[in-house]
């Protein structure tokens, strides 16, 4: 993605925003590629990284269908891959479905 966007405070950031470029750390190391929607569990894990601005799409852009689908089923994977050892029993398998319902919900 390119570079155009605004650099907003995290704490201003909210789910459903898109990024407008790859979000990187201080050593380098890139965290969020640009393209990805925020999620509540992505801003959480900025927050402890000690992020502190995302240069984010127009405050107008909505998250487009097939970037939230892409972060549905990533979510989904994760998950699966999570609870692979441990999904045949039925307290983790229910979980399983409550986690994998509570992701697939869009932002709110």
């Amino acid at each position: 993605m390119n570079d155009s966007g605004q650099s907003i405070d995290l704490g201003a950031a909210r789910a459903g925003m898109v990024l407008a470029c790859d979000l990187s750390d201080g050593h380098g190391t890139v965290l969020l590629p640009g393209g990805a929607s925020l999620t509540e569990a992505t801003l959480a894990s900025l927050r402890r990284r000690g992020i502190e601005t995302v240069n984010v799409l127009g405050q107008a852009a909505a998250p487009d269908e097939a970037a939230l689908a892409a972060e549905r089923e990533r979510a989904r994977l994760r998950l699966a891959r999570l609870f692979r050892q441990s999904a045949t029993e039925q307290a983790s398998a229910t979980l399983l479905q409550l986690l994998l319902a509570y992701r697939q919900q869009g932002p709110a």
